[in-house]
């Protein structure tokens, strides 16, 4: 690799994790899942225990370990409690990785601006500038299973070095199942496949010397899981291992969605590369660019193979799909560098599109204030400081366009920069607004006194569980999730408090419930936390 490009990955991918972080060190804990693993964490440091994660007292089977020590890791430096940024540091790495391995993928046969467009597209698409600055296990398993496909790639592409990257691919194929299960070796094998069927030959999977791999991985995952699942007892166990992959995927408990979700889920996720990501793959085959440069074939194999498969599943979420962008950004770069050579048809609907997503910022940095006004009244001073960057990016982008008339790149780089500003901007500005309305912490502070004792009584209504108020008030509750169970704990607990959402307490139907009493409460989301207990 080229000492450019490397320098050019490198200061992208600096560049990304210092937007990132503007985002996740200017917020606390954002419910449902970024305080049910700080909790974990959090639990796993006061018992001085770190085989399990554990919530409310409980072993929390949310996935296996690794994503936790990586964020336990952090808190020596946060006087060994949990600290929101802190927590988000494995993120953020994570989604810079991904910027840095886009810039070098695209840049080893495609040079400097194909390396620059794909790891400016990878850092502000949407779904990578989210996960990058939140507590969710996806970005770091993104990471893992990322760089464990391009050693897989490599494999095949840098002979010289196979065995290299045969060892490589070794190792990080169990760190990822470490993160998050079975689900890399399923991608990573359905792609060598893939590959097999479409080389008429057996090497792709028997130069990964799959023998000394599963020997390698159960040396490095086995552990974990035997001694994690004795101590965690049966119900740990079929959770973390059946539930959490065998059911989450054929007989999902939660988001469930249709077959063709993901031909949704891509237009926001991946905005506002996706549709001239969609037209490269036939720009690259027919230019004979995939034959040219196998990088491109292998990477639009990882895509469509992930797109297919996750489609069959039941669960589905948009963060599942996270690990085709960087590819996906890489396919994109090599179309435009093609379009811009060609200077035909091509360049000019992309010069078009451009155009036209520049008007769009445009029109929407003059309509945000007087929308921000009607909509969202208590926050629509915010709005000029999201309103200006977009304003003078999409400015910026028409002269871009005026002034280099026969290229491509620079009008992208030029939306791309943005992005990245509106992105910066949401983070200490819009996030920051926001972060009392999505935890209500003072409503935690004000109970502190109450509650916070261990001694006092409290019992947490509603299901799934979710660990903010732990968090926060730094003590286990009691847990019903039926009106009788409820119930039998206040007659068990007179003096008791009670912790439900509103919505859960109007839909009560016993009478002796109706009549507890609101000691205080406080708006969280689109909802409002209450604190109860008998008159």
């Amino acid at each position: 690799m080229a000492r450019p490009i490397l320098r050019l990955a490198l200061a992208l991918a600096l560049a990304a994790a210092a937007v990132y972080g503007l985002a996740a060190f200017s917020r606390d804990f954002w419910s449902p899942d970024e305080p049910d693993f700080a909790d974990a964490v959090r639990e796993m440091n006061v018992r001085g225990s770190w085989l399990l994660p554990y919530q409310n007292g409980k072993p929390y089977s949310e996935k296996p370990i690794l994503y936790y020590w990586t964020m336990a890791a952090t808190t020596p430096f946060t006087g060994g409690d949990v600290d929101p940024g802190a927590l988000r540091i494995p993120s953020i790495v994570s989604g810079a990785f991904l910027v840095f391995g886009a810039t070098l993928l695209a840049g080893w046969r495609g040079g400097r601006r194909q390396a620059l467009l794909a790891g400016a597209t990878t850092a502000v698409t949407p779904l990578v500038f989210w996960q990058a600055q939140f507590i969710q296990i996806d970005a770091f398993f993104t990471a893992l299973l990322f760089a464990a496909f391009v050693a897989q790639m490599l494999v095949d592409l840098d002979v010289g070095r196979r065995e290299r990257w045969v060892w490589a691919f070794h190792v990080l194929l169990p760190l990822a199942v470490l993160t998050k299960g079975p689900l890399a070796i399923v991608l990573t094998g359905l792609v060598a496949l893939v590959r097999c069927a479409l080389s008429r030959s057996l090497r792709p999977v028997l130069d990964l010397r799959p023998l000394r791999g599963a020997l390698v991985s159960v040396a490095l995952v086995v552990p974990w899981y035997w001694f994690a699942t004795r101590a965690g007892g049966p119900e740990y166990t079929y959770d973390l291992i059946v539930n959490q992959n065998w059911n989450r995927f054929f007989e999902a408990f939660d988001h469930i969605q249709p077959w063709w979700f993901y031909l949704k889920s891509i237009w926001g996720d991946f905005a506002p590369w996706t549709l001239p990501a969609l037209v490269a793959p036939f720009t690259l085959r027919s230019s004979g660019l995939l034959s040219r440069r196998p990088e491109l074939t292998w990477g639009l194999t990882v895509v469509l193979t992930c797109f297919v498969f996750l489609s069959t599943s039941q669960s589905k979420q948009g963060k599942y799909l996270l690990v085709a962008y960087p590819f996906a950004a890489v396919l994109l770069a090599a179309a435009v560098g093609e379009w811009e050579r060609r200077a035909g048809r091509g360049l000019r609907l992309f010069r078009g599109y451009m155009l036209f997503l520049a008007g769009l910022f445009l029109g929407a940095s003059l309509a945000l204030g007087p929308v921000a006004v009607r909509r969202a009244p208590d926050f629509a001073h915010l709005a000029p400081l999201v309103a200006l960057p977009l304003g003078i990016g999409a400015a910026g982008t028409f002269w871009v366009l005026w002034r280099r008339r026969c290229e491509a790149v620079p009008a992208a780089l030029a939306l791309a920069a943005t992005l990245a500003a509106g992105e910066a901007a949401a983070g200490p500005v819009v996030f920051r607004a926001l972060d009392v309305a999505k935890t209500g912490r003072p409503f935690y502070d004000r109970v502190l006194p109450l509650v916070g004792d261990k001694a006092v009584p409290l019992v947490y209504w509603g299901n799934p569980y979710r660990s903010y108020p732990m968090l926060r008030l730094r003590r286990h509750t009691d847990h019903v999730v039926t009106e009788t169970a409820l119930a039998e704990w206040l007659s068990s607990n007179p003096g008791g408090f009670v912790l439900v959402d509103a919505s859960a307490f109007g839909k009560w139907k016993s009478p002796a419930l109706l009549r507890l009493q609101v000691v205080d409460g406080q708006p969280t989301g689109q909802d409002r936390i209450l604190l109860l207990r008998r008159p």
